[in-house]
């Protein structure tokens, strides 16, 4: 079909007009801002919700931990006793048992285990869910102290542990005198200075091994503490320092000593270079010797040593 004329009465169709950049981009930018809104409201969104569910489940854990049964304290596991009961123990503690483990405080527990004489060091633990574990140091008697008619277990802190009675029988201990005034009112506690003297010899004693050999202490010289050996009467006079060296160097010479002297009543070893011997055997002077004797002859005194004071 031929192409039809282009004249005077033909139809011009007009063309599109061109679009303005401008309103392309301010509508392009409209659709993006509204995309990135919604995201940061969907992010929003989940982050408040997650922290609604963070909140309520803490607190759920909590309403649980602090108020339901299953952890309230249902057991003590007690650690590191051996004078005290498991018993006894539990009744220092009476009343702990079935409070909620995570809100009750421990320290005054651990207080009321204090309060027993036995119990030097004590801590308590939580071991979810419904078990304290109560570790305990006990004192360890080293003693006993003569009190008047009493007999007191002290330890090596020269602390009143508690009565020696029967309980107590199949303890090996020496006795120590001077350390409770027995003209003081039964209540009045030791003289601190005495205390400490007392804990000086105990630790002395102990840690050179020789404690097991003593029967008796006397403190009620400060400054010239008497010590006696278990089958031995002899006092030995060790001052009030170097107890454990004084009396091994006793030791050291007591055969022979017992040889040259057939019954010693006491043993002055304050002085470093020389030992002052006192016989049993009434009209007998002192009799000194060396330190170290290399031979075996005694010197014989003529008069008694002066004390640590300088005095006779």
């Amino acid at each position: 079909m031929p192409p039809r004329p282009q004249g005077r009465g033909a139809r011009r169709v007009p063309g599109a007009a061109p679009r303005d950049p401008r309103l392309l981009r301010a509508r392009d930018g409209g659709t993006r801002a509204g995309a990135a809104w919604r995201a940061r409201a969907w992010t929003i969104a989940r982050v408040a919700t997650l922290v609604v569910l963070l909140i309520g489940s803490g607190w759920y854990v909590q309403h649980v931990m602090t108020s339901g049964e299953a952890f309230a304290v249902q057991k003590l596991h007690v650690i590191g006793v051996s004078r005290l009961s498991q018993g006894e123990v539990q009744g220092l503690l009476d009343g702990l048992v079935g409070r909620n483990i995570v809100r009750t405080s421990l320290e005054p527990w651990r207080q009321k285990l204090l309060a027993s004489p036995w119990v030097r060091e004590a801590s308590l633990r939580r071991a979810l869910p419904s078990t304290i574990e109560v570790r305990i140091t006990e004192r360890l008697p080293m003693a006993v102290a003569r009190a008047g008619d009493l007999l007191l277990l002290i330890d090596e802190q020269g602390a009143v542990v508690d009565e020696f009675g029967p309980r107590y029988g199949r303890l090996d201990l020496p006795i120590v005198d001077g350390l409770v005034d027995t003209a003081a009112p039964p209540a009045t506690p030791p003289d601190e200075a005495r205390v400490a003297l007392v804990s000086s010899v105990l630790v002395s004693l102990r840690d050179a091994g020789l404690l097991g050999r003593v029967s008796q202490i006397d403190v009620r010289q400060p400054r010239n503490v008497v010590v006696m050996l278990s089958g031995d009467t002899a006092q030995l006079l060790v001052g009030h320092e170097r107890f454990a060296e004084r009396v091994q160097g006793y030791l050291d010479m007591q055969e022979r000593l017992t040889r040259m002297v057939e019954q010693v009543e006491s043993v002055d070893l304050r002085f470093d270079n020389r030992v002052y011997v006192r016989p049993r055997k009434s009209g007998v002077t002192f009799a000194t010797m060396p330190q170290v004797p290399d031979g075996e002859t005694v010197e014989e005194a003529l008069a008694e040593p002066e004390d640590a004071d300088g005095q006779h």
